[in-house]
């Protein structure tokens, strides 16, 4: 079997998984460096992580012992445990590497709880910086980096690329759980097989009987569930919205009774993202003191309705705060522009911010000088948690016109992506 290019993240760099291999059941899970009889300090770690009642991997794969080859030791921590998953489900479901592209490099960091909760890790900076090393040595890019991580250990990533861009070509992977995972790549996480039960009186048979039924279709229906979703999760994952929307489209007048309410769920699923998206950003707008006697006072508002403030008019020098109410990160795109009669509008500012969970940030200052005041003045934001180059030509759009065109916003909502706008009136001479 074959297993695709699997990277464990590491401070002192990435670390391959060379093979993986089904010991007998009465001996321990051990880690071991490549071709040798050294097993790394963590293998009871590992077999704790691997085995009932304390692992998890058991309860997908069935199987309570392997051993797995690393090229490299990893010697602590715990962000090792989303690159074994990762491991152990495509050792379960062999046919499934096939689907992922032979120049294709898995890169993994994350801890994993016993409830398949994925949960972010330290030290991210380090260990993306000694990959890039790592990857500059090779004669070749891998095609594409799958950088498979919890969206906070992502959004450093994505921070660290756009202030000192790679030539990498990665494809953003968050996963906030083992679910996401599967559902990303088309893979089962149901429990295969069970403990044997013995059996006593005859009613305690009935009862293990019926949650077995109970069982077995929790798992057909989870299996479904996780066939079903995983392409449009695969194209929302990747920010590929006009194939998403044309797969939905297709679903909805082609499919069969499971599709048409699929396709109407997930879309109920996306308008709820982007509700709540827009609602997690805080947007505040302060007029910073100057001589002038209409600038002379500091004042401030929190943007929550789609009106600006009065004194936005007064030619005075402003600043905008954009924070992040949610415990997810998030990226905003902010805009703010004039425009008269029907002129094309005047750009005032444009920025770009990555939000950590519960921070924000307050973007470069800008002066509302004394020929702006006759002009509308238009502030928009767009709030994404997912790759934004299909989206930007749709933010761009929407500046290109003194009022943001209805259509254009619906479209960037039904992709699941947050979106504010607020308008100023004119000052009239």
């Amino acid at each position: 079997m074959t297993l695709p290019t699997i990277w464990i993240a590491t401070t002192r760099g990435p670390v391959e998984v060379v093979s993986i291999t089904e010991e007998d059941p009465d001996i321990r899970s051990v880690l071991c460096l490549s071709d040798s009889f050294q097993e790394l300090p963590i293998s009871p770690l590992y077999d704790a992580f691997v085995r009932r009642p304390t692992g998890l991997i058991e309860q997908f794969t069935g199987h309570p012992s392997y051993r797995i080859d690393l090229s490299g030791p990893i010697t602590q921590g715990h962000s090792w445990q989303l690159g074994l998953t990762v491991t152990h489900l495509f050792h379960a479901e062999p046919d499934k590497s096939e689907a992922v592209s032979p120049q294709a490099l898995m890169w993994t960091t994350g801890k994993v709880t016993p409830k398949g909760i994925v949960q972010p890790v330290g030290e991210i900076g380090k260990k993306w910086y000694t990959t890039r090393a790592a990857l500059y040595k090779k004669p070749r890019f891998p095609d594409p980096v799958l950088l498979i991580a919890h969206p906070e250990n992502i959004a450093e990533i994505q921070a660290i690329e756009q202030d000192n861009p790679s030539q990498l070509a990665i494809t953003w992977v968050p996963v906030t759980s083992i679910i996401d995972l599967a559902a990303y790549f088309n893979l089962t996480t149901g429990i295969e097989r069970t403990a044997p039960v013995v059996e006593r009186r005859q009613p305690v048979k009935r009862v293990i009987a019926a949650v077995a039924v109970g069982l077995a279709c929790m798992a057909v229906g989870s299996h479904l569930a996780i066939g079903f979703v995983a392409p449009l999760t695969r194209l929302d994952a990747e920010g590929r919205y006009r194939e998403l929307f044309m797969e939905l489209r297709e679903m909805r007048q082609d499919g069969n009774w499971l599709d048409v309410n699929g396709a109407f769920f997930f879309e109920k699923y996306l308008r709820h993202r982007a509700n709540g998206l827009g609602d997690d950003v805080h947007i505040e707008i302060r007029l910073i003191p100057g001589q002038d006697a209409p600038c002379a006072v500091p004042l401030t508002a929190t943007i929550t309705t789609n009106t600006l403030p009065d004194w936005i008019n007064n030619g005075c020098q402003l600043q905008l705060t954009l924070g992040n109410r949610s415990d997810q990160p998030i990226g905003v795109w902010a805009a703010f522009y004039s425009s008269q009669d029907n002129a094309a509008p005047n750009m005032i500012l444009q920025n770009h911010a990555a939000l950590p969970p519960k921070q924000s940030v307050t973007l470069p200052s800008f002066t509302m000088d004394s020929t702006m005041k006759s002009a509308s003045k238009t502030l928009l934001l767009m709030a994404s948690m997912r790759p934004d180059s299909e989206l930007l030509p749709w933010f761009n759009a929407l500046l290109s016109t003194p009022r943001p065109a209805a259509q254009m916003m619906r479209r960037i909502e039904k992709s699941g992506t947050g979106f504010r706008f607020a308008q100023g009136s004119a000052t009239k001479n």
